[in-house]
């Protein structure tokens, strides 16, 4: 089938995307960099005015990322059945009155860790339902042939503000307090909200009350051959990443001898990276997706595996940890998106809520066993070596699970039909 002339026109003979996408770009430009503030914040808050304990301020940290395992595959279904732009400024809403809460109990001096816990918790449950809500909002703001060009704007933007928050949110914190700067991200999702209700746009293939059950969106996944790899393909790697993440710390001030300050360029690298890939994949990146996201996910492997080991190799190694976490960030950026958008185009009709639910719910899961797992193989080898094993075991399975997604553009138009 021949492609038409929109579809084989660069991004700027296509023009700007739709208002409606256009606004969504607004809104989590803006939200997402004063999320950065919170993340930050609420630990400061937490050590300097409840005199929290180290352990308890990770609980607090962890606290924001339990929802996504609980609430996820709830969020997938509520996407499926109702109009997907309410819920995602309802939950920008959500979020801006969590914080103004605790803000208001702080100033006021009735603020407890509890309170700041379950507070945390319900930031994690509506950004979760934000989150998957998003993944399927985007296909009903631009074409099919721009999902993605849009995915990777997106993916732009939270690379940028991924990248830059942090150190912005440590000096705003710094300057202004941990309340203040909890004030300014309620207001920025205040202002993320606006943006998304003034240009609403319906969704496209909504669910049916007969088949919008929450299992309906596994044993979708577990009946479609490309989605299976796809949610297969994502663990493995997730768990494959957090093993070598997880040795990365002990690897790079432990094994080489290098300053936590050394750690943090090759981070920031990596977050450069990301912009630039993310990029790169908005204006060039719209050809074989099914191709794409295979190579992407195996060249981040073997960038990250570079870095681990060329960390013994003095100055040059040095230089090529921070080359190769470049590499990593941009070829994780390109998998991401592409990934997204394979989803996007073979979930069945009025199932990608749940699909994607039922993507976040496994990678997320592996996460913590990939965690558990470099603890256990540090007990017996070197860094390097633990993250080598298990990467080479996730390059093999991911390349056994690609295989079935090699198809020519036309296979691709049929998986879609599916």
């Amino acid at each position: 089938m021949g492609r038409t002339a929109r579809e084989t026109a660069s991004p700027a003979e296509r023009g700007r995307l739709p208002a409606a996408f256009r606004a969504l770009m607004v809104s989590e430009a803006v939200s997402s960099a004063g999320s950065q503030l919170t993340l930050v914040a609420l630990p400061v808050l937490a050590a300097a005015d409840l005199g929290a304990s180290p352990s308890q301020i990770a609980l607090l940290s962890g606290a924001q990322f339990v929802p996504v395992l609980l609430v996820t595959p709830f969020a997938g279904r509520l996407a499926d059945l109702r109009d997907r732009a309410p819920l995602l400024y309802a939950s920008h809403f959500a979020r801006a009155v969590v914080l103004l809460l605790v803000v208001v109990l702080a100033a006021a001096a009735w603020l407890n860790y509890a309170t700041l816990f379950a507070a945390a918790v319900l930031l994690g449950a509506f950004t979760a339902l934000f989150d998957t809500a998003l993944l399927a909002y985007v296909p009903d703001t631009v074409e099919t042939e721009d999902l993605t060009r849009g995915n990777g704007q997106l993916a732009a933007v939270n690379a940028v503000s991924g990248t830059a928050g942090p150190a912005i949110g440590g000096l705003v914190v710094s300057g202004l307090g941990p309340g203040l700067a909890l004030a300014l991200d309620s207001v920025s999702y205040l202002f993320g909200g606006a943006a998304l209700r003034a240009r609403p746009k319906p969704s496209r293939n909504r669910a049916t009350r007969e088949n919008a059950s929450i299992r309906a969106g596994f044993t979708a996944v577990a009946a479609s051959d490309p989605l299976r790899r796809l949610v297969a393909a994502g663990s493995l790697f997730n768990l494959a990443e957090q093993v070598a993440l997880s040795v990365l710390f002990i690897a790079v001030v432990q094994e080489a001898d290098h300053t936590v300050a050394f750690l943090g360029f090759g981070f920031s690298a990596a977050g450069v990276g990301s912009v630039i890939g993310a990029r790169a994949t908005a204006r060039y990146g719209a050809g074989d997706g099914a191709r794409s996201w295979v190579w992407a996910l195996l060249v981040s492997q073997a960038a990250l595996l570079a870095a681990l080991w060329s960390l013994g190799f003095g100055l040059l190694g040095a230089v090529a940890f921070l080359a190769s976490m470049l590499v990593y960030g941009a070829a994780m950026a390109f998998y991401n998106v592409h990934s997204l958008t394979r989803r996007q185009l073979v979930s069945p009709e009025g199932m990608l809520g749940r699909v994607n639910a039922v993507y976040r719910t496994f990678a997320f899961g592996t996460i913590p066993i990939g965690a558990g797992a470099a603890a256990l193989l540090l007990l017996f080898t070197s860094a390097p070596v633990a993250a080598t094993l298990v990467a080479v075991l996730s390059v093999v399975a991911t390349w056994v699970l690609a295989r079935g997604t090699y198809t020519t553009e036309r296979q691709d138009e049929a998986w879609t039909a599916r």
